[in-house]
């Protein structure tokens, strides 16, 4: 069963691996994330390195991906930490699953809703990808800087004003909509639950990709507006 199943078929590909919920493919899945994440922060601090002990490091501001993190401390820790984050949405999300289905008599181990919902976590693989190049190629080419003033200028002129970094955010959403899709999805094959079921089954991380979703488009209209810098 090839992975472009899992677009074009999502129901098939999950039923066809009842038998054999194997987790290396989603381990596989999930690793990428945090190492692609990991890769591109670490470009991100060797751009910045220049600055440490010229000014304040636990005031030094700017972007990485959609969030602000001070560097190098908060940065490092996180570098430490994205892994983590990972595990925590893979094991968070199975588990919710697995917990709500039982009120539903829901059939099946544990393994299988860990393994499914780990599969599902490939449509946002590609925009993760995406911005790790282009945020990569920014900052690749970023000039020296001498103070923290210039930093937070340059993001907000080079980084948050690039139309393909600005293009990434805006189309990211629509994977994490496809994403929560498919947890949907994988809750209906993995506990041999209906359609409803499911959907109460996944709802609460369902809702939560939903609403960060909303929050980034909301976010973009409040900058365009002059609400939000």
């Amino acid at each position: 069963m090839r992975l472009s199943t899992l677009v074009t078929d999502p129901r098939t590909f999950f039923e066809r691996r009842r038998e054999d919920p194997s987790l290396v493919g989603p381990t596989i899945v999930v690793a990428l994330h945090a190492l692609i994440v990991l890769a591109t922060m670490a470009v991100i601090l060797r751009a910045f390195s220049g600055l440490v002990g010229r000014v304040d490091a636990g005031s030094l501001v700017y972007a990485a991906g959609d969030q602000r993190v001070a560097a190098p401390r908060q940065f490092v820790l996180s570098l430490g930490l994205t892994p983590v984050v990972y595990l925590a949405l893979w094991v968070g999300v199975a588990a919710v699953v697995y917990l709500v289905s039982i009120y539903f008599d829901g059939e099946g181990p544990f393994r299988r809703v860990l393994a499914f919902v780990g599969w599902t976590l490939v449509p946002t693989l590609v925009p993760t990808v995406v911005v790790a190049v282009v945020v990569t190629a920014l900052f690749v080419d970023a000039p020296t800087f001498g103070s923290e003033a210039a930093v937070e200028e340059w993001v907000r002129s080079s980084v948050m004003g690039d139309p393909a970094y600005v293009g990434v955010r805006l189309l990211r959403p629509l994977f994490t909509l496809w994403m929560a899709y498919l947890w949907i999805v994988a809750a209906e094959c993995a506990r041999g639950l209906t359609r409803r079921q499911a959907l109460v089954a996944a709802g609460l991380p369902v809702a939560l990709a939903v609403l960060n979703a909303l929050g980034t488009y909301v976010g973009f209209v409040a900058q365009a507006l002059g609400f939000l810098p």
